[in-house]
């Protein structure tokens, strides 16, 4: 085999590797898309002036036991939830990573992350969720 097809193959190699699964995700499971229809969302808030997109987004599931957080980012490099922090019983803050990479499509397509809810949050009034320059409202239960 030549040179140049064996450069070709490692390349490739390395750009499969590259997009496999992160094995620092918080999340107890992941789908592409948004939230589940059965998550209970505040009410939609209007993207600002500088979010063009309704991303990070986070609604409740199982009474408040999960949390679905949508993060978007390539779809052959997503972002993922790679820590979470309980600053009180009312805010979290959840720390995004991205797998994959260097060669990265550039599109944005959704994924969603389901979160055990940490056992110091209190679900009973509303709960700030935060993100890198975002946070998101999640309503009492």
């Amino acid at each position: 085999m030549g040179m140049l097809a064996r450069l070709a193959i490692l390349g490739i190699l390395v750009s499969l590797a590259a997009c496999s699964p992160s094995p620092g995700s918080i999340a107890e499971s992941e789908h592409e898309g948004g939230l589940p229809r059965d998550a209970v969302i505040s009410s939609p808030s209007q993207p600002s002036q500088h979010q063009a997109y309704p991303f990070p987004s986070a609604g409740w599931l199982n009474n408040g036991n999960r949390i679905a957080i949508v993060l978007a980012g390539s779809s052959s490099c997503p972002s993922f939830p790679s820590s979470i922090e309980v600053v009180d019983k009312h805010r979290m803050k959840i720390g995004v990573s991205t797998r994959g990479g260097p060669n990265c499509t550039a599109d944005l397509a959704p994924r969603t992350y389901v979160i055990r809810t940490p056992a110091e949050i209190d679900t009973s009034s509303d709960v700030t969720i935060e993100y890198d320059g975002s946070s998101d409202l999640l309503p009492a239960l």
